[in-house]
């Protein structure tokens, strides 16, 4: 064999050592990858259970609000003279 075979195969086995280098190096990426995607589809659950919750003490505000609202009305029917509470035919 000459000395270019013997460089040749050196080569040769140099790049198998480089591609499973590239190959391990590529795996861990990706496993990094994965554990970020976990990560972030847990935070966004947890997100999504925090916005639920906001949105569910929204609803209970727009209530009390509402509530609120007629309890004025009437507070101040009533001081006008005014029954709210009373049918229509009868404040006539």
């Amino acid at each position: 064999m000459s000395p270019v075979d013997y460089g040749t195969i050196i080569a040769f086995i140099s790049l198998i050592f480089k591609m499973q280098s590239d190959k391990a190096q590529a795996g861990e990426t990706l496993g990094q990858m994965k554990q970020q995607i976990k990560s972030l589809e847990a935070r966004a659950s947890h997100v999504d259970a925090k916005l639920s919750e906001i949105d569910e003490k929204l609803s209970q505000l727009v209530d009390s609000t509402a509530r609120l609202e007629t309890s004025i009305q009437i507070l101040l029917a009533r001081d006008n003279g005014i029954n709210l509470l009373e049918p229509i035919a009868r404040r006539v």
